[in-house]
């Protein structure tokens, strides 16, 4: 029996891998995360508190950036103090603004000089509020996320916000559950939450993974195969927007029902993308622009150089390994890539233990033999079935032999 993509860390390779080049990627594979309730044993059943959890301790939250944001706003509503600590990477990234947001409506809340551990609890008082979300978009789903639970309506604005949508998105899945937000002014990043209006129970699909899902399709454009990912086009997330800019690189995109299917040229096309409803998608773009032909320019993504990895940073570093002219942008990159076919010594690219990294040089192992992945084991914070997905579309993952060449024993 096959081990759940939820469990199956174990299996992941530990040393740097290759994915001999130029083998085309092809096949159907569902969107990550995908999850029924009425036939997947892995289905969630929570049981509520009523908004005030009863709190105390220290919740390890390890990498995830995520659980840390939304985290906080739910620790502020504790009876008793929560700590949300996490892994040295985690102990990096900024949290101030959200830490003085939540501060500002009445939460009794700590940081370390602005970065985790976080400590909160008591409840919050409500009000109007402005949050720098430069740092991350999350900050303000943070907040509307534990608003509910105020004591007074919440109003916020939302400035510098990177990526609305996916606000947009926190808010929709809000009033499913019973809260009452919306947004105040179409063109202005604002909102509203009423009190008093909790959550309710509901049985609720998951969406698949969107961002995931996006690192499947690249290989498909970096091998010149054919990948069709099931059900991506019923998600309401941005990335599932990626599709359009490989388009543009060269790649034919085609739907079938929700099911997109991305087949690769022989090879790719520069682009000029504005990545601001996307930021992720930034590690996967540039990975495949350092292997297209002409200059690419990627932007409206300088909340990147705030993730795992200053990203911005990693990219030009890692990408220029390849021969790829690479230069950094305050919100971006410019990329002239080396083309499907170069000359190369053997190369190991770093993904400084960032997932996203590690899948998007992945495509670039794909398409060029000389190259492996290093940290291949970190993509277990998103996605820990990405390396048998990659094997089960035809690539072949393999160990780095000592000499610097692939190994010729597979790992699974």
């Amino acid at each position: 029996m096959s081990a759940s993509p939820s469990h199956d860390a174990w299996a992941l390779p530990t040393g740097p891998v290759t994915l001999p080049g130029r083998v085309p990627a092809r096949g159907r594979v569902t969107a990550p995360g995908s999850k029924s309730a009425a036939d997947d044993p892995r289905a969630w059943r929570v049981t509520g508190v009523g908004g005030r959890p009863p709190g105390g301790g220290t919740a390890d939250v390890a990498s995830s950036g995520t659980a840390l944001r939304f985290g906080a706003g739910l620790a502020c509503l504790a009876r008793a103090p929560v700590t949300l600590d996490g892994s040295t990477q985690l102990r990096r990234r900024p949290v101030g603004a959200l830490t003085r947001a939540l501060a500002a409506l009445g939460g009794d809340i700590d940081d370390a000089g602005g970065r985790p551990p976080v400590t909160a609890g008591g409840g919050l008082a409500g009000g109007a509020i402005t949050v720098d979300c430069a740092g991350s978009s999350q900050f303000a789903s943070a907040v509307l996320l534990a608003a509910p639970y105020a004591a007074r309506d919440v109003v916020m604005a939302a400035s510098a916000l990177p990526a609305p949508a996916y606000v947009d998105l926190t808010a929709a899945v809000m009033r499913a559950a019973g809260a009452d937000v919306a947004r105040l002014d179409a063109e202005v990043a604002t909102w509203r939450v009423a009190a008093g209006a909790g959550y309710g129970a509901v049985d609720a699909a998951v969406e698949p993974d969107a961002s995931a899902a996006a690192h499947l399709l690249a290989l498909a454009a970096a091998t010149g195969g054919e990948v069709t990912v099931a059900g991506l086009a019923a998600t309401s997330q941005p990335d599932a927007d990626l599709p359009a800019v490989l388009a543009r690189m060269g790649c034919g995109v085609s739907h079938t029902g929700d099911d997109v299917t991305v087949a690769g040229a022989d090879g790719l096309d520069a682009v000029e993308a504005d990545l601001s409803a996307m930021p992720d998608q930034v590690t996967t773009v540039a990975a495949l622009a350092a292997i297209a032909e002409g200059t690419s320019r990627l932007s409206g993504v300088a909340v990147a150089r705030g993730h795992e990895t200053d990203r911005i940073a990693t990219l030009a570093r890692e990408l220029a390994k390849l021969g790829a002219d690479v230069t950094q942008h305050p919100d971006g990159l410019t990329i002239t890539g080396v083309g499907p076919r170069p000359v190369l010594d053997p190369v190991v690219l770093s993904p400084h233990d960032d997932h996203r990294l590690a899948m998007a040089f992945a495509a670039v192992a794909a398409c060029l033999p000389e190259v492996a992945v290093a940290q291949p084991e970190c993509v277990a914070k998103t996605y820990p079935g990405f390396w048998q997905a990659a094997t089960g579309l035809g690539l072949a993952v393999h160990p780095l032999g000592e000499s610097g060449r692939p190994s010729t024993t597979e790992r699974p």
